[in-house]
């Protein structure tokens, strides 16, 4: 038995079969070994995490809270409304003061979009433009495009690519992070595609050309995205992990978002 959670299932959109797709204009790009090294700059030391409508109820927040301060930092949780259109310059830029990293879990990525108040939207997109990181597991990697997916809804336009649901069940999906075979939990989540340039390729799933997770830069920010669930806790799945947790990738994510690495 798999505990199913409602994690990353788009709404409003023909369900998806589980069979690797084929994958328009997904170039051959080899999976990236080394990132670059950067002066880590761990003044800035808070991880925020959102938690709110479009959060999956079964503790991706929290789950994302914990692998961030696995990862060294101080886990905030925020929610849709902590900036609204009566805030004030002084209160943007409190939110966001010693704030390296923006985590969004998964869950229904048009729902968070859409909780997420216009303001806290900008604010988070100037804060990534102006330096900060941003993480996003599965529904976390759907609302970064400029579409959500294939819902037809505007996403963050973060990422310069496209992302469309790989499927809908719940398993451990075999994907090659840096070359390397793992087995992750995966709910939903998407396949990345129709990438630039800027883009790096992290992991592809078991195709070999699917790519499951990638990095690159906004402005002079980073984002990083996953389609399956590196920070799973052990509990999302009553079967077992074959190489164990997957923690280490998603906290890898991190710090480099926050350019730790």
């Amino acid at each position: 038995m798999v505990v199913v959670l409602s994690s990353c299932n788009l709404q409003d959109q023909a369900p998806a079969v589980k069979v690797i797709p084929a994958v328009p204009a997904v170039p051959s790009v080899p999976v990236v070994t080394k990132p670059p090294v950067t002066i880590p700059n761990k003044a800035k030391n808070i991880a925020l995490v959102y938690d709110g409508p479009g959060a999956c109820p079964e503790d991706c927040a929290l789950a994302a809270a914990d692998t961030a301060r696995q990862a060294g930092f101080i886990a905030k949780i925020v929610g849709p409304n902590e900036l609204t259109s009566a805030s004030t310059s002084a209160q943007i830029t409190a939110l966001f003061q010693d704030v390296a990293i923006w985590v969004q879990p998964g869950g229904h990525s048009a729902q968070a979009y859409q909780a997420i108040t216009p303001t806290l939207r900008n604010a988070l997109i100037s804060f990534i433009n102006d330096g900060g990181g941003y993480v996003g597991f599965c529904a976390g990697a759907f609302i970064t495009t400029k579409e959500i997916g294939t819902t037809g809804i505007q996403g963050f336009g973060i990422f310069p690519g496209n992302t469309a649901p790989l499927g809908t069940g719940s398993n451990m999906e075999k994907v090659s992070w840096e070359n390397k075979t793992r087995d992750i939990y995966f709910e939903g989540g998407p396949y990345i595609y129709n990438i630039d340039s800027s883009v790096e390729v992290m992991a592809v799933y078991d195709d070999g050309k699917t790519i499951a997770a990638a990095r690159t830069t906004y402005g002079k920010g980073r984002v990083y995205i996953a389609g399956p669930h590196p920070e799973a806790p052990n509990w999302w799945s009553s079967s077992r992990d074959p190489d164990g947790s997957d923690r280490d990738l998603a906290v890898g994510m991190m710090k480099w978002s926050a350019r730790y690495l």
